[in-house]
């Protein structure tokens, strides 16, 4: 069956990349036994965690399936014994699985060296990066350097290992996961906090703190820190890049564990007063620019009020007094003496104001001629050519 599968496969244009086996309302992925060449498919599938995730539960609804026919079950429910008979016994569920994981590591080997740049159980010298190395029973690790490696470990000496100050400059050291132990970090006494030569707590997860202290993760609580003279560390939990350069990061304190209850019920505290005061001046804001606001539309009104119709007529009146001076200056051409004039009055029930006749005439506001209005706190000007002009003071 396997190699009809295969053959059938070898015909396609595409590989065949995942075979599912289907029992009762489960499934499982049995690719391995109907692909010899397990290498070629490994790269183009999607990542075998998600995978595994996905079909977890389908596979326990399978082996259950598998494990338990409907025979057994049967007999489950009349006899007790049976199910310890049964769980003696390899089922085929298990064996299948030992079937699968033999072909894995009894595959072939690649006929190209491309294929051991991912292979799973075998590599060679060219495709190992730069800070890999093989070790006895696995296939490769990634090696670091002890600043990065001690962030949770330190090194272990062994009597075969050589770690002295010989090395010549320039060399640095690299070290495997095997050859590091978790870091025994200091203890906080007498609520102080250990810190480092910069007078911080690297913070890279919960297991860098020292025993003894927490972690608050609270905006401005180092200032309830500090008004309660409590000992703390700033906290610091990476670095990011900014204008070419890496900069540390930094992410509430760290303190005692017995100072903890104390400083959140302050820091609560400061909180609500803090708020309550960030209200005060944004309502005190927004009264000032609401009444900003209404001034400038009481303003404008007013203004619109006063001088809106008044404009609009004096253009229309003037234009209409430069069209009679030119027609009386053509029929009778003699000059008129420059100053304030006045033209005959008007019928009264246009009500429209007296015109200027002549050109070039600039009005003049004497004292005497103006008059203030104490209730609307407006002033009017006028002039000898019957003129006026309402200015509020303020």
């Amino acid at each position: 069956m396997e190699k009809k599968v295969e053959a059938a496969a070898a015909a396609c244009k595409t590989s065949l990349r995942y075979v599912v086996a289907f029992a009762g309302h489960g499934a499982k992925d049995v690719t391995r036994r109907y692909c010899m060449k397990w290498y070629k498919i490994a790269p183009q599938r999607i990542n075998s965690v998600w995978w595994d995730a996905v079909l977890a539960p389908l596979r326990e609804l399978e082996s259950g399936a598998t494990e338990e026919g409907p025979e057994v079950a049967e007999k489950k429910k009349i006899d007790i014994e049976s199910s310890e008979r049964n769980s003696s016994v390899a089922t085929r569920n298990s064996l299948e699985d030992v079937e699968l994981e033999t072909r894995a590591l009894t595959e072939p080997l690649p006929t190209n060296q491309q294929a051991y740049k991912s292979h799973q159980l075998y590599a060679i010298e060219r495709w190992l990066a730069k800070c890999q190395i093989l070790h006895p029973r696995e296939i490769a690790y990634f090696l670091k350097v002890l600043k990065q490696s001690g962030k949770l470990k330190k090194v272990k000496l062994s009597e075969d290992d050589d770690y002295d100050d010989a090395d010549s400059r320039g060399t640095i050291e690299l070290y495997g996961k095997w050859q590091l132990e978790p870091l025994q970090l200091p203890h906080a006494v007498n609520g102080i906090v250990p810190k480092n030569e910069r007078g911080q707590v690297e913070v890279w997860s919960e297991k860098c703190l020292p025993p003894g202290t927490v972690h608050l993760r609270l905006p401005r609580v180092f200032r309830v820190a500090k008004r309660l003279e409590v000992d703390y560390a700033p906290a610091m939990v990476g670095f990011e890049f900014k204008s070419g350069r890496s900069v540390p990061v930094f992410e509430g304190i760290v303190v005692c564990a017995e100072f903890k209850d104390a400083i959140l019920e302050a820091y609560a505290e400061e909180e609500e007063r803090r708020e309550t005061e960030e209200k005060k001046i944004h309502e005190a804001q927004a009264i000032s620019r609401w009444y900003q606001l209404l001034s400038s539309i009481v303003t404008r009104q007013r203004l619109k009020n006063c001088y809106g119709n008044s404009s609009l007529q004096m253009s229309g009146n003037i234009k209409d007094t430069n069209y009679k001076s030119d027609v009386h200056d053509s029929s009778q051409p003699h000059k008129h003496p420059r100053g304030c004039q006045k033209e005959d009055k008007q019928n009264p029930e246009s009500g429209a104001p007296p015109v200027v006749q002549t050109e070039d005439h600039e009005h003049v506001f004497l004292a005497e001629d103006q008059s203030f209005d104490e209730e609307s706190s407006v002033r009017t000007k006028r002039c000898h050519c019957g003129f006026s002009v309402q200015v509020e003071e303020l």
